[in-house]
């Protein structure tokens, strides 16, 4: 009788248990990356999504021909965005995001001088950050933790609005 083998019993268990481990970890990574991944998503494209709305409505209403004018550009520099993950994608997003915030801001003010020097219409009291707001409390904030190099994880979540 070889009694060898039963000393490497422990060794083995060892073995398939870290390696059960391993796989078990690696899925639960990939399902919980692919969550953030979509939460980070929908938090990107609500807020274009809401630019989008608004300058529509200014598009179908009869209103200042600025106010028109900046609503046509805005809408331009949305459909240059593509929704694809690629690096060109990313990049022309953060290059086009900032200035469809800025010419936004525009929009609403022209809007705003708009509504001012029409009697009758009541106040719009919109601004970039209701708007802003608004697209925070549809699309929520992701709760993260952050670890330092000295592998000291922070007890404090972080809202990271992206």
């Amino acid at each position: 009788m070889d009694f060898d083998e039963t000393l490497d019993l422990e060794e083995q268990f060892y073995r398939d248990g870290f390696e059960e481990g391993r796989h078990e970890n690696l899925t639960h990574n990939y399902l919980e990356g692919k969550q953030y991944g979509l939460q980070v998503g929908f938090q990107r494209y609500i807020l274009i999504g809401l630019i989008e709305g608004v300058c529509n409505a200014v598009k179908s209403q009869n209103v200042s021909s600025a106010a028109q004018k900046n609503a046509c550009l805005i809408l331009d520099m949305v459909n240059k965005i593509s929704m694809g993950n690629d690096e060109v994608s990313v990049q022309t997003y953060e290059t086009n995001i900032v200035k469809i915030r800025n010419k936004f801001r525009l929009l609403l003010l022209a809007l705003s001088r708009y509504v001012k020097e029409q009697d009758s219409l009541p106040s719009l009291g919109l601004s970039f950050q209701s708007v802003e707001k608004i697209s925070k409390i549809v699309a929520g904030e992701l709760s993260s933790y952050v670890e330092s190099d000295a592998a000291e994880v922070s007890s404090q979540p972080q809202n990271e609005m992206w």
